[in-house]
């Protein structure tokens, strides 16, 4: 199945491991990193970057403890937290989560940016491409000022809040 998926480019490569009632029957590197005829050939412990996972596993899941837990509402506006966020874009939590923010889904705030500080000034910065609420569009964007607003309500950054609050209980000890 993973060869299928690498010959019609659905993906240029993959990592597997296979168990079979707790035992490793496989572990095999398939592919390439790119599909560039040089690309380097992927390795049964190859690591890849799962940044849009931990968006999902990580930053929502914070997001969803702490509207539990009558941190935040929805519809309430990031700038209420975010100083830094221009209140007159009116982005709402709900916005952040739903990708419907009207951020652009991409912006080079690496070439810029060089802090933390500066990466989170640059994007609250980012000029909006459409009216909050008016379509969705995944943005990267949103969810590093989303991590940011949840870090400052929880009043800890998101990597140590999801250790103890999330991942620990559930005894991911490596993630």
């Amino acid at each position: 199945m993973l060869n299928a998926g690498i010959k019609t480019r659905a993906f240029p490569g993959a990592a597997v491991a296979i168990t079979h009632l707790g035992r490793l029957v496989a572990l095999k590197g398939l592919g390439a990193f790119t599909y560039d005829a040089n690309a380097p050939r992927v390795q049964p412990d190859t690591i890849y970057d799962l940044a849009s996972v931990s968006k999902v596993v990580a930053t929502t899941a914070m997001a969803m403890l702490l509207h539990e837990r009558g941190f935040f509402e929805l519809d309430q506006s990031v700038a209420w937290i975010l100083a830094e966020f221009p209140a007159g874009k009116q982005v709402t939590f709900r916005h952040l989560l739903a990708h419907a923010s009207g951020l652009p889904a991409y912006a080079r705030l690496y070439e810029s940016a060089r802090t933390r500080d500066d990466l989170l000034r640059a994007a609250c910065a980012t000029p909006l491409a459409h009216a909050p609420g008016s379509r969705a569009e995944y943005s990267d964007i949103g969810f590093i000022i989303l991590g940011k607003a949840l870090s400052r309500l929880a009043e800890e950054p998101l990597d140590r809040f999801c250790q103890h609050q999330i991942f620990g209980p559930l005894g991911m000890s490596r993630t």
